[in-house]
This record gives structure tokens, sequence and C-alpha cells, in this order.
């Protein structure tokens, strides 16, 4: 058999535009795939999905320019669904709480946060078994029962060392998806050995498939996708277990993990990753498997394998799922470090078109680049008119929901937690030169910004640190604790009564910071300006956060009236 990879061919071709395809390429794309369908009679799903087209004046149009990424900042392992002609998109939330968010789309092309699995974190979740670890979130569509099912991989806080590592499954009734709560059925594939990570789901010839990778690589043993069949409630599995593949070829390095399935014509096709994902010494790929008969065991990998690997714009992209448009398209949701940002912004989603080559397989591109607006990156939170939090606020994962109230601003609960940081919210920074700018009503409190990473050499990726600025009524404090103690780089002495306005510049890709101050009615002060070693802070797997701290003791408020992230 002669195969053709469509991703190593436009590698070749110098003036193939890496910006955008042309209309006349796709054109032949459409005109490829029409003869193809006519002479196989393909029948194309969702990763795990099966649809039936929506033929209807209403259907959206998926745009030719896609703007990347799509779901910028820390979103890695993201899952994506169709419910009629709307899409759905979830991430993992790593060690942040609220766990495992929920996207929303028209277009593939504008996504705005919905909602979150579990809301409140680890109250939310049956018997609150989730302690960290809250990766690989993956959406599924059940047509008949109209329900959206959450399958999901979190530590259970009974279990120790790698074994902790389950599946759990929560589901909720598909219209309540974007207001509703799901319901959790706790831990569902449980691996007693290594632990059980990155669980999927296919629906297939009237049977609903379960798979998921034994986590081999956290104990020395072989990494393996396994598959096993599950009930129609998610609550139990069904049968015996049995080895789907494991990374068995040279160019699979390490281990095989986050693989999704899809059918098309008279196979089952899989996506998988094999190697490092999570870090700057990554070497992440993506391959793609099929097999005509689940059952045999017997799976066939491209012989043109890897499809997917970095290039001068991405960095190890891998683990996603691919999603049908209604006019019959395909396109995959994945993740990939932005190469201009190292590792410090996280995995981002990323989208792009996967095309059916003339031997027959879907293949990707590779050629996608990073082209949305810093301007679409900016963030304002107007606390004055707010009632509730926005969705963007995070807080650490195995801390509570921090307490505060909305009355003409966000008063927010102090505390001494987070080696003495404070209670902290922050949400995703998605570039490397920004501002971070608040005005607190100063108060008994050391209420401002702060950069959040991880504490040196911390025992766990949500062991909080970070960096950054306090104004109380006895002055403004510049302070740092990545290095596990609280010190105070610069404290300036002075009484405070009005609104004060703070800022943090961060600039050189993330090296330098420049602290400001600023009054009522008059201008910015340097306060202080530092080095900053943003390689030795990132988290393990996840990006950097930028936020609001409040340090004290729990009867004392911090006061913010505003707050926003400025992409420079």
């Amino acid at each position: 058999m002669i195969h053709f990879s469509l991703s190593r061919f436009l590698k070749k071709k110098a003036k193939y535009p890496q910006t955008q395809e042309t209309q006349q390429s796709l054109t032949r794309h459409h005109l490829r795939n029409s003869i193809i369908y006519m002479f196989i009679g393909l029948s194309v799903t969702a990763c795990g999905i099966k649809k039936t087209r929506v033929d209807n004046a209403s259907t959206p149009h998926v745009p030719t320019q896609l703007v990347n990424p799509a779901l910028p900042g820390d979103n890695p392992d993201p899952s994506i669904i169709r419910v009629g002609n709307v899409y759905y998109a979830t991430s993992t939330t790593n060690e942040w709480a609220p766990y495992f968010t929920i996207y929303k789309s028209t277009d593939l092309k504008n996504w705005k946060l919905v909602n979150h699995v579990f809301p409140e974190g680890f109250k939310d979740m049956k018997n609150q078994w989730g302690e960290n670890n809250f990766w690989a979130s993956e959406l599924v569509y059940d047509s008949k029962q109209k329900r959206i099912y959450a399958y999901y991989t979190a530590h259970n806080r009974a279990t120790k060392g790698n074994p902790g590592l389950q599946c759990g499954i929560a589901w909720i009734n598909a219209d309540k998806i974007e207001t509703g709560k799901f319901t959790d059925n706790g831990p569902v594939i449980i691996e007693d050995d290594c632990g059980a990570i990155d669980a999927f789901e296919l629906q297939h010839d009237g049977k609903i498939y379960a798979f998921w990778k034994n986590d081999g690589n956290g104990c020395g043993k072989e990494s393996w996708i396994w598959k096993q069949e599950i009930n129609e409630s998610r609550t139990q599995l069904l049968g015996q277990k049995s080895k789907v593949f494991t990374n068995n070829q040279p160019w699979e390095t390490g281990l095989v993990e986050g693989a999704c399935f899809f059918s098309l014509g008279e196979y089952i096709y899989s996506l998988y990753s094999v190697g490092g994902c999570c870090d700057a010494r990554c070497n992440y790929k993506t391959g793609i498997a099929r097999t005509k008969d689940l059952s045999s065991g017997v799976w066939e990998k491209y012989a043109n394998n890897p499809i997917m690997v970095s290039t001068e714009k991405w960095n190890c992209p891998g683990h996603g799922t691919v999603v049908k448009t209604a006019d019959d398209r395909m396109f995959m949701l994945y993740h990939a470090f932005n190469k201009s940002y190292d590792v410090f912004v996280g995995r981002e989603g990323v989208i792009e078109e996967l095309i059916v080559g003339a031997d027959g397989w879907p293949v990707l591109h590779n050629a996608t680049v990073p082209n949305r607006p810093k301007s679409d990156l900016d963030f304002t939170d107007n606390f004055e008119k707010d009632s509730k939090l926005n969705l963007a606020w995070q807080w650490p994962s195995k801390a509570q929901r921090p307490e505060m109230t909305f009355a003409n601003g966000l008063s927010l609960a102090a505390s001494d937690e987070n080696h003495a940081l404070g209670t902290f919210l922050g949400q995703y920074i998605k570039t490397v030169n920004f501002n971070i700018e608040a005005q607190v009503n100063p108060g008994d409190a050391k209420a401002g910004i702060c950069l959040g990473g991880a504490i040196f050499k911390s025992k766990w990726p949500g062991e909080l640190g970070g960096i950054g600025i306090t104004a109380s009524k006895e002055g403004l404090v510049i302070f740092d604790n990545f290095e596990g103690s609280y010190t105070e780089l610069k404290s300036h002495k002075e009484s405070l009564t009005g609104p004060v306005q703070l800022k943090m510049q961060i600039s050189d890709d993330g090296k330098q910071i420049e602290f400001f101050y600023k009054k009522t009615d008059s201008d910015w002060v340097s306060l202080h300006r530092t080095e900053f070693l943003a390689a030795k802070y990132v988290p393990w797997g996840m990006g950097y956060r930028a936020g609001i701290v409040v340090k004290g003791n729990p009867s004392q408020k911090g006061l913010f009236s505003s707050f926003l992230i400025r992409n420079n």
C-alpha cells in the first residue's frame, strides 16, 4: 500500500501558506472528501459519539480561518463534543479549583467559559473523594438519554501512591450543562496496581466502551491503553478488560496515553500521544492507529506516524479529541505549548482540521499558527458591579472555596495559608509580558496582587508560592515566598486611607517584574524592580496564575474594587 502523509507533504511545500489555507486548497479538500465519501460510503462520528447530521438552514458554517489558541492559557488535555449546533469543550484543571472547565462555542472560533463540572471543588464530588491531580476530563453525549457525561481523573484521598489515580464519571442533563450541577458517580475505573488515567468513551454497535491508560510509567511498568464495556448509567464496568495497544514502535518514546477513538467508514480510529507531556523537557508526539474489529485486539498503526510533532510555533502537541461538524468536517482539539512563551503559560487548547489523505487515513497538516489577537486575552473584572465570582477565578485544589461577599466590591477573607502567602484567587496568564492591576481599599489585612507559581522543590505541583504587592492601612509591602517562607522584599510605611491602585509589570518574557502604586489623583510611583527566574517556579504541568491575595487573620477582609490583566 502506498501511504501519503499530508502533514509531511505540507512541510516540503515551502510556498504553502502557513497562516491560513487558501480557498482553492479548501475547495480541493472538500472535493476530494466528497469523492472519498461517495465511493467508500464513509460514516463519520465524533470521537466516542455517534451523531446524525443536522441539515437545516440554521446550521452554522465552520470558519475557514480558525483562531488559535482556541482555549488560551492553561487548558491541557482538552475534549470537545457537539450537541446539535453547539460545541462544548472541557480541559484539565490540575491543582486548581473549580474542577474541569466547560466552554461553549457555536463556530469553533469563539469560546466562552460557561460552567465547571465541579464548581465548588471537592465538595461537589461523591463523598468528596478527590484530592488533587484533576486531569483529563472527557465529555461525551448520550443522545438516547439526552445526557452529557464527564469522565475525569483524580487522586483518591483515601489511597496512597499511584493506585490512588482513579477515573470518575459525572453526568448532567444536556439542557442544564451551562447552568446546572453535575451528579458524580464517583470513581468507576480503578487499577489497583499503577492507577488509571485518561478515560474515554466510545459508543459502538449498541454498546458503550470505556478506554483508559494504566499509569505504568508512574510505577516502573509498561503503560497500556485498556478497554472494557460499561453500563448505561456509567456506574459499573462490565465483563473483562482487554488490552488495546502500547508504545511498541521506535518513535513511540516513554509511554502511551491520551487516546481518543472515532468511527470512520469500516474502521475505528484512535489518535494517541506518546512521550513526556508536561514540562520544558517534553517530547510529546501524536500518532494514529485503526482496527476493523474492536474485539480482535489487532490495531494497525499508521506507517507515516507520527502525524503531529513539534513545529516552529508549537511544542509537544497531543492529547486531544475529535469532533464532527454538521457539514461533515472533522476537527481535533488538542494541547500544545506556545514556543514564544516557553512553558510559563501552560499547554493551550489548539484546534485544526483533520483531512482524509489519498490513502484513506485522516491526518493533520501540522502547520497551525498562533493568530489570536492579544487584545482577546485581556481580562477586566469590575467587582463593584459583581454579585458573584467570575468563572475565570480559581483557588488551590486542596482548599475550600475562599469566603467572600459582594457589596460595592469583592470582600475576600484573609488567611495565613499557602506558606503565609494568604488567601489567593488567580487565573491563567496568557502571555509572558503583561500587567496585573487592582484597586484596593486599605484595611487591617494586607490586600493586593500576586503572580502565583510553585514553591521551589514543592512536595506537589499545587503547593502555591507567589510574588506580589499588598496595601494596608499601614502602607505597602512587596513580598516573595517562592522559596517556602514569606519574605518582605521591600516595605513602604505610609498611612493609607483612600483607594489605592497597585500594578505589577511583567516584562522581558517573564524575567523582570516592576511594582507600582498609585493614590487617587496622582501618578504611578515605581516602588521596586526585580529579576524573576520564571523557569525556576513554574509548576509541573501547569502555567503561572495572576491574581489577588489577602494576608491576615480570618476575621480580616481585603476589599477590591477592580482587577485587570493587560497583555503587552
